[in-house]
């Protein structure tokens, strides 16, 4: 018997999850992430102020989702598409992919979610998993003979390598967006990724 058309209860409650992520993500498009309520995002999805809050605690909460959701495709991209390159070139195209993929969620979102008002901003959801997987690869990189500059950890240099890319991210929203972010990231990563080293 094939079961693969059965939803589950938490597979439900993802979809709608993401189905609230995406009306709001609109409306923020539309009219700005201040301009928007939890009220506004219950009447374009179609549900109860109840039902947003048993998914998310605030609207604010919205913008921390769409990164804990992509954990699994951070992890994807560096075990699948750029095992085996350099480690150089590893790192450079993480951090390009990861500047795509937030450039993709729009100016408005970028302005709101890197904030210092943003209590989520430094937590596991970007920071800190983004170094996690970078440690991972410059370990890696170092077992398998890569040697670091005297005195550098893999610790330093993926803190300086997020640092950098939370920097052009918050350059780029202050431009409006007008320029190409991924583009720019691989340039500037290219031209520094061995001082970092």
């Amino acid at each position: 018997m094939d079961y693969s058309h059965f939803e589950t209860k938490d597979m439900k409650n993802q979809k709608l999850k993401e189905h609230i992520f995406d009306v709001a993500l609109e409306l923020m498009r539309q009219i700005g992430y201040d301009n928007i309520t939890v009220r506004m995002i219950c009447g374009e999805a179609g549900i109860s102020t109840g039902m947003f809050y048993k998914h998310f605690e605030s609207k604010e909460d919205i913008l921390a989702f769409y990164y804990d959701k992509a954990q699994g495709d951070f992890d994807e991209v560096v075990n699948q598409q750029l095992a085996g390159l350099p480690i150089q070139e590893q790192l450079v195209q993480f951090y390009i992919w990861i500047c795509r993929f937030t450039a993709e969620l729009g100016v408005d979102f970028c302005r709101n979610f890197f904030s210092s008002k943003n209590q989520r901003m430094n937590t596991h959801l970007f920071h800190n998993k983004l170094i996690e997987i970078t440690n991972r690869c410059i370990e890696d990189a170092v077992a398998g003979g890569f040697s670091l500059t005297p005195g550098r950890t893999p610790q330093q240099v993926s803190k300086d390598l997020c640092v950098i890319v939370k920097g052009i991210i918050f350059d780029w929203s202050a431009h409006e967006g007008i320029y190409d972010m991924p583009e720019f990231a691989g340039r500037l990563l290219s031209r520094c990724i061995d001082g970092i080293l």
